[in-house]
């Protein structure tokens, strides 16, 4: 009788063994799904988290060149300036202050005509390395620039500049920084008080030339 038992129990489970299905049950394929999805939220994450910092530390940058040009026009007495095109920022001193610095070492002429208003004309800061004409990290554009509420052109043919003046007061400005989706605004005040902050407005960061070119 025991025999007969066990022969059936022996048949039942070969039966069963014989219809159990090949593969994951449908609670193992969600326990795989959601194994998979927090991965790749964690990849995603740690990107955007490097991307911000990056993007950060890039508006840190300008903001302490700014800080330390504002340092330099007050400590030289003459005015700087800084110009910004898509990629990438340079530094400026006046020209005609240098031609004028010579022309009063030499004896004046004597002359009945009236002074020429004088021209201001801007060079490039030469054989300087800390304000050297400098290019943005891969990825990261300046979207935009503003004095008070008037966008600037980012040309690097004709740049407006933003100029510091020796009596440390300057117009308000602010310089908007890009990575793909992600936006840095570096802000100075009249007083030449700078900050960086992160800034979520969406703007029109197709190249100004490429916007003349289209009007």
């Amino acid at each position: 009788m025991n025999a007969i038992r066990a022969a059936k129990s022996c048949r039942i489970a070969g039966v069963r063994s014989l219809r159990r299905p090949h593969g994951f049950t449908l609670i193992e394929l969600l326990v795989v799904l959601v194994v998979i999805g927090v991965v790749v939220a964690s990849i995603q994450l740690n990107l955007f988290s490097d991307d911000a910092r990056r993007l950060r530390n890039e508006g840190e940058r300008l903001a302490a060149l700014l800080t330390a040009l504002a340092d330099e026009t007050l400590t030289s007495g003459a005015p700087l300036a800084v110009s910004f095109s898509q990629d990438g920022y340079a530094f400026w001193e006046r020209e005609d202050l240098q031609d004028d610095a010579r022309a009063s070492s030499e004896p004046p002429l004597q002359t009945n005509q009236a002074p020429t208003p004088r021209e201001i004309r801007w060079r490039l800061r030469p054989g300087d390395e800390l304000f050297a004409g400098r290019k943005m990290q891969d990825g990261i554009s300046i979207a935009e620039v503003r004095i008070r509420q008037r966008v600037l052109a980012r040309s690097e043919q004709e740049p407006e500049r933003v100029v510091f003046s020796p009596s440390g007061i300057h117009p308000p400005f602010s310089v908007l920084l890009a990575l793909d989706d992600l936006r840095v605004k570096v802000v100075s005040d009249a007083l030449g008080n700078l900050r960086v902050e992160d800034d979520t407005e969406q703007v029109d960061d197709t190249p100004d030339d490429r916007k003349s070119a289209e009007r």
